[in-house]
């Protein structure tokens, strides 16, 4: 009996022993960010014989095959057969006139998109967004640019116009004058995609035919202009040609007279010795 009771005592210290080498330590993941050790592992301070370690992904990743448990067997653990893939945050949700560009991870976990807009259009929101473990951050949409509200102009008027307060791109306003006035530039302005309008106001500069005088009454004075020029240039020749007869005939008859006189002093003279 004395003996019965002495091996079993040392059968349990055996057994204490070897159960208390047959521990494993805690679990570790090496080379692989991918898994994680749950919570309830990390809480555990001893791993005795036949105890499990329990796995998962980590923050961003899923579940693509293998089991997420290992078991300690003689103070080793078994190999962890968990494999994690990066979760898909799939494509944005479809918006209006909006597209994006992924980088090289497309729309795995840690990708980003850039929003991008058509022509014509802006960011609104988010101009970049990141794939998260819960789904893509942000939010983003296009708006279309809009223009200052147009404006009157002097003597002239807005003939056409859309029916909002501000044009949007690509919209059209047109320009007319009012009455006895011409317009000048370019009778319509559009909206651009920078917001700004493609050309300057155009101008209402008074006409001719505001003051009586039309394009006809124009030609008219332009011809009687050139008739009168024309009487002119000969009333003008025909003067310097009688001037310059007069002037000639001066001139002879100067010289005449002074031939006469002198023959007059002559005969005068030969009278006077007549008498002597």
């Amino acid at each position: 009996m004395f003996y019965s009771n002495s091996w079993t005592k040392c059968l349990i210290c055996l057994i204490f022993i070897t159960s208390g080498n047959s521990e494993c330590p805690i679990p570790q993941v090496e080379g692989n960010q991918n898994v994680v050790l749950t919570n309830d592992a990390l809480l555990k301070n001893d791993f005795p014989e036949g105890s499990e370690g329990t796995f998962q992904c980590a923050n961003g990743y899923m579940k693509e095959q293998g089991s997420e448990r290992i078991t300690c067997t003689s103070g080793e653990w078994s190999t962890l057969e968990l494999i994690c893939k990066k979760k898909d945050c799939g494509a944005p949700k479809e918006m209006p006139h909006l597209t994006y560009e992924f980088n090289k991870e497309g729309t795995l976990f840690g990708a980003t998109a850039r929003a991008i807009c058509d022509k014509g259009y802006q960011v609104q929101g988010s101009s970049y967004r990141q794939c998260y473990a819960t789904g893509w951050s942000g939010r983003s949409r296009c708006e279309v640019v809009t223009c200052e509200e147009p404006i009157d102009i002097m003597n002239g008027m807005i003939s056409e116009k859309p029916a909002k307060q501000f044009p949007e791109y690509g919209d059209v306003i047109q320009y007319s004058c009012d009455e006895g006035y011409t317009l000048i530039g370019n009778k319509s302005i559009q909206c651009n995609e920078d917001g700004e309008y493609n050309s300057f106001l155009p101008e209402c500069k008074v006409s001719g035919r505001h003051h009586g005088i039309g394009e006809h009454d124009i030609n008219a004075v332009t011809t009687n202009a050139a008739a009168v020029g024309s009487v002119i240039c000969i009333v003008i020749a025909a003067t310097l040609i009688v001037l310059f007869v007069v002037l000639c005939f001066h001139k002879k008859k100067g010289s005449y007279q002074t031939g006469e006189d002198s023959r007059r002093k002559e005969e005068l003279l030969q009278f006077q010795n007549d008498l002597s």
